[in-house]
């Protein structure tokens, strides 16, 4: 037996020894984040509801007709869209509203108005909410309140609207909420609110044995005092019941701050559920219709992708809570539209989220985990053979992630490709990734401020071709052909060779000496077309050395050191090395006591 190869055989027997005492050094390039997904757990369904809009320039006459607000309207594909203005009582023939008279005994819908405005409807064909938001002035006591004598005129008055809309005209809208936000008003007496809902209800539902009627659009859900008094009283004429959510009145406030509100927002809906659950059996469904960053606008985030990011952070928390459904507030105007509020009605970065979600993100929604939540949130859909996980980069830098998956109800080979969607402030790129770099220790980048969709559907898979590698002698069967060695000391250049003991697939390189050394071994790739690269190598290292690393360096960029972790064979990956000049040194340094050693076997670089 080689001297050499008996001296390390001591050297392995110790390190075994002390293994269990060694701590693993953690790679440099070792992702951001790692997060779970199983396909075998179910975690609730999405609705054709989850992923819905408020309608609030469809009642301004020109927008309402605009062929491409129409269009960018039924861009985002919304499965539920819900009328509401706050000046829906006021004067039809002056403003926006939809009232003739309002403040006198002649007041009454504007029927020809609200025919024009429902008549304007969107190719996807979205299901209707009509809000009932308050009533004519004349009825109105002073102080927001509807006057007590009123009460029977009122719930006769919502009743006509019903008949307007979809007896004489035949708009078939499906859902009715009666009131927007009266809570605060009728704080101190909810039960008042109930009654005159109820009233309301019974007339509407003269009308139509078909609708649905709920409401009544909580300000406050928070304050569950009211939603319990009002369930407590209402709950045997709910069809549904309705809340809001703003979530800052500062600007000030930061955008982790806004972002992890966002995150809990499915707390809302839980409360509720919790709520109707000590009342009634009965399936009232649960809207949770308006939501944004700030009530007390302007806060430009909500236009930009900084609102992209709470939009899709908000959806993801109120669908995995079981809302029936959710109404972002709203698809456009100046301040909170997900479109700019002026022809021609641009898209703003969140209606590209809003496409994507009600274009891929629906089924049953599967099990899932972040080890950080405040960099990368995600939510798993699927549906037949589909899978689709939505990831959230909240983390205001560039993050990797490391994905564990389960339940595939066929085997997921690495280079099987996923169709990669993804949504910026400026708009949506379409890309793929093959499932082992999803699955890699260094993780997969997901640009800072993104929204990333993965898709696979598993009974039509596509594979990635074979990577080129652009390594000599990569696997060093040829020995040290290719490979250059540069000593620290005399007699180092002894400290590298390659050798088939203890390897993992044939022949390997080894730092090795009997003696304190340094060595670097390199292999400068030339000739490649610039653009971004990977490095992939296999290593095991016995630890203890004082230095043990992987170098890329001279390849227009800022060095880049990789350590060498400590245990058995491992791959380790370095991501997206940005070539600018057409080559790149790739090496391999050691310095090292006596007997410490590194292997080194299936050296990969290749082009992302």
């Amino acid at each position: 037996m080689n001297w050499k190869w008996t001296k390390k055989l001591g050297v392995l027997a110790a390190a075994a020894a002390l293994l269990t005492s060694v701590t693993t050094v953690t790679p440099a390039y070792a992702a951001s984040v790692t997060a779970t997904v199983n396909w075998g757990a179910s975690q609730g369904s999405t609705t054709s509801y989850s992923y819905g809009l408020n309608l609030f320039k469809a009642q301004e006459g020109t927008a309402a007709s605009d062929t491409n607000y129409k269009a960018n309207v039924s861009y985002m594909k919304p499965g539920i869209v819900r009328y509401h203005r706050g000046d829906q009582m006021g004067d039809s023939s002056t403003g926006e509203g939809w009232v003739q008279n309002p403040t006198t005994s002649a007041y009454a819908w504007n029927a020809t108005k609200i025919n024009t405005i429902l008549t304007n409807t969107f190719s996807n064909n979205p299901v209707r909410m009509i809000n009932i938001a308050n009533w004519p002035a004349y009825m109105d006591d002073g102080t927001g309140k509807l006057k007590t004598n009123m009460y029977d005129a009122y719930a006769a008055f919502c009743a006509d609207l019903v008949q307007i809309v979809n007896l004489n005209q035949g708009h078939n809208v499906l859902y009715w909420e009666v009131t927007n936000e009266k809570d605060d008003i009728y704080a101190n007496n909810m039960a008042e609110l109930a009654t005159i809902y109820k009233k309301a209800y019974d007339a509407m539902r003269a009308k139509s044995s078909t609708i649905k009627i709920g409401g009544p659009a909580f300000a406050r859900p928070d304050l569950t005092a009211r939603v319990d008094t009002f369930v407590a009283n209402a709950h045997a004429k709910l069809d549904f019941i309705s809340y809001h959510t703003y979530n800052s009145g500062s600007t000030s406030d930061t955008n982790a701050s806004i972002w992890a509100s966002a995150q809990g927002l499915g707390a809302t809906t839980t409360a509720i559920k919790s709520i109707i659950s000590t009342y009634t059996t009965r399936q009232i469904e649960t809207f949770h219709d308006e939501f944004n960053i700030s009530w007390n606008p302007p806060d430009g985030r909500m236009n930009n992708e900084k609102g992209m990011i709470f939009d899709a952070l908000a959806m993801m928390s109120i669908t995995k809570a079981g809302a029936t459904g959710s109404m972002a507030w709203n698809e456009s105007d100046g301040w909170y539209g997900k479109l700019e509020g002026w022809a021609p009605y641009n898209k703003r970065a969140s209606a590209h989220l809003y496409n994507l979600f009600n274009t891929d993100m629906g089924g049953t929604i599967a099990a899932t985990s972040t080890s950080d939540s405040s960099k990368v949130d995600l939510m798993g859909t699927y549906g037949g053979s589909w899978k689709k996980l939505a990831l959230v980069n909240r983390a205001e830098a560039d993050q990797t992630v490391q994905i564990s998956f389960s339940g595939w109800s066929t085997s997921i080979p690495g280079n099987t490709l996923f169709t990669v969607k993804r949504v910026y402030g400026w708009g949506v790129t379409y890309d793929s990734v093959r499932y082992d770099v999803l699955t890699s220790s260094a993780g997969y980048t997901l640009p800072a401020d993104t929204v990333t969709l993965l898709i696979l559907d598993e009974n039509n898979k596509t594979y990635a071709a074979a990577s080129t590698n652009y390594v000599t002698n990569p696997k060093f069967d040829s020995g040290m052909t290719g490979w250059s060695t540069w000593a620290m000391q005399a007699g180092d250049d002894a400290a590298d060779y390659t050798e088939t003991y203890g390897g993992r697939d044939g022949t390997h390189l080894t730092h090795w000496k009997n003696a304190y050394y340094g060595v670097y071994t390199y292999q400068t790739v030339t000739g490649l077309t610039n653009g971004t690269y990977t490095l992939k190598a296999w290593v095991t290292s016995s630890g203890g050395q004082f230095e043990s690393r992987v170098e890329l360096k001279n390849y227009g960029g800022s060095q880049i050191n990789s350590n060498i972790p400590v245990g058995g064979w491992t791959q380790i990956t370095v991501p997206n090395i940005a070539v600018s000049n057409g080559q790149v040194e790739i090496g391999f340094w050691s310095k090292a006591n006596s007997g410490n050693y590194v292997y080194f076997d299936d050296v990969e670089l290749t082009k992302n």
